[in-house]
């Protein structure tokens, strides 16, 4: 069968009962398909007329089908925002997931730079852009100069409007916060770098929130407020010599910590001064990280949907390209508070 009139790549898939995304993969010689299905949908290409599809590159009709693209997800911190990572890897599996199951194929970029980013990258071969965690200013420039659409998670610019998906971390203060105040807490201290990302001022402003309110007498303790979930050792001395200056009769009651990993730094902190946790004191994190929970089992933290946030960021992305023109939505997942051992009922 001979055509003078072009193919469509969704003639094809419709004619061997696959998506368009199996069709450009089977005629530009990508993995990912079955040898019968890759058989099938270059004997149907030949009966349309691409009889020497196996052997050459795509034709330039499908190559620039919108369904040939595939989504770019940009995680330059690689170090630490990888897949091997209990809360960045359940994000990126999340990404993955989702795009897999709509049949949208990915590269993993790792460099924000958009110097870098133009070397190696198309930008008409991508659909879209996913960035997880913090992004260089100047890349989501880059990315709105060549007008691909993308999606932030866990991060947002404030210079830069943007679609962008966080979890719900202020009510989640408030409502760990106001857990704390019930349970007869009243001298609670907030630790965590508050500049370090947009999710711990957010964490923090749902602490404060609740504070204002409910504590006339309340003051914050500006160092602590500085204390970063790193584990380099500066950091470590620096949060334990504010410890040790706060004991006495006006320690606090408990500490609410901006992420996990800085409640277990509070946690070692505490066994090297002798303060029984949660006896003396209660400690609360945020993320329910799973590295973290096996090294501190009791931690009362937020249960942190990583694998939904980056589910959520792919449903986001795809609405954006179909609708390019309608304002910018920030998402909000809710979250869920688990109580252990790691805070008890303070008795005055």
């Amino acid at each position: 069968m001979s055509r003078s009139k072009k193919v469509t790549m969704q003639e094809i898939a419709d004619k061997v009962g696959v998506s368009k995304f199996a069709v450009s993969k089977a005629l530009s010689g990508k993995s990912g398909i079955s040898e019968a299905t890759r058989e099938k949908i270059h004997r149907v290409a030949a009966e349309y007329g691409y009889s020497n599809q196996k052997n050459s590159s795509p034709d330039p009709q499908l190559s620039t089908d919108p369904d040939y693209k595939i989504i770019g997800i940009l995680i330059p911190n690689i170090r630490s925002q990888n897949k091997e990572s209990a809360y960045w890897g359940k994000i990126l599996e999340g990404i993955s997931a989702n795009l897999e199951k709509r049949g949208i194929g990915t590269i993993i970029i790792t460099d924000d730079s958009p110097q870098n980013f133009n070397l190696v990258i198309k930008p008409e071969g991508l659909k879209g852009v996913i960035s997880v965690g913090l992004i260089a200013p100047e890349m989501l420039l880059e990315l709105r100069n060549l007008s691909i659409p993308f999606v932030l998670v866990d991060h947002e610019d404030e210079l830069l409007a943007s679609d962008s998906v966080f979890m719900n971390s202020f009510d989640s203060l408030r409502r760990l916060t106001n857990y704390l105040l019930d349970t007869g807490h009243n001298r609670i201290q907030f630790v965590g770098d508050i500049h370090y990302s947009r999710s711990f001022f957010d964490r923090w402003c749902g602490f404060k929130s609740v504070m204002d309110e409910k504590m006339n007498d309340y003051s914050y303790n500006s160092s602590l407020l500085r204390i970063k979930p790193s584990v380099d050792e500066d950091n470590y001395n620096r949060l334990t010599s504010e410890l040790v200056q706060l004991s006495g009769s006006t320690f606090p009651t408990a500490f609410v910590c901006a992420n996990d990993q800085i409640a277990l730094h509070v946690l070692n902190v505490l066994n090297e001064l002798a303060i029984q946790v949660p006896d003396d004191c209660s400690i609360t994190g945020f993320d329910n990280n799973e590295d973290i929970i096996k090294l501190f089992p009791e931690l009362t933290t937020i249960i942190a949907e990583e694998a939904a946030l980056g589910a959520k960021a792919v449903d986001l992305l795809l609405w954006r390209i179909d609708n390019p023109l309608m304002p910018y939505e920030k998402v909000l997942l809710q979250s869920q508070l688990i109580v252990r051992d790691s805070t008890r009922a303070f008795q005055k």
